[in-house]
């Protein structure tokens, strides 16, 4: 199903439920890229366990007030793997197209604003991440098509 953007979105429904950590009946994919990377966690012999939105990590967002107020960050997946050198590794991953991982290159001024706004969202988010990541032993990782697709 696509939403009105026609990004590709719908419930996923693991092969391998005993991988998946969290709410079996409740696995959403925001995009075909999400719905790929579910696919790879949940039909991967490295990968060990794996969850979509299940994570939740505070971050502080300001307000055109000057104020600042405590907002919620669900990162896209966790996954906890096992490299060739048998090393167990585990990323927080947000998957992203790359236009929204860089300030807006826009001439269209309301484009401008709201893709500045945007990436100026993200890039808190992210920080806090990094910041979580760091106090919980794991690695934050921004996985956009240029990643994903190489």
């Amino acid at each position: 199903m696509a939403n009105k953007a026609g990004w590709k979105q719908g419930k996923f429904k693991p092969k391998n439920p005993n991988k998946y950590k969290g709410d079996l009946n409740n696995i959403i994919y925001r995009s075909s890229w999400e719905l790929e990377a579910f696919d790879f966690c949940d039909n991967n012999l490295r990968v060990i366990h794996w969850a979509s939105e299940e994570i939740v990590i505070p971050y502080a967002m300001p307000m055109p007030n000057g104020g600042v107020r405590s907002a919620k960050y669900f990162p896209d997946l966790y996954m906890e793997y096992r490299r060739s050198d048998g090393k167990v590794v585990r990323d927080l991953i947000e998957i992203k197209p790359y236009k929204q991982t860089k300030a807006s290159r826009s001439r269209n001024p309301k484009n401008k604003m709201y893709e500045n706004a945007v990436h100026m969202k993200n890039q808190l988010k992210w920080e806090a991440a990094r910041v979580w990541c760091g106090l919980n032993g794991m690695n934050f990782r921004l996985l956009t098509e240029k990643e994903q697709f190489n």
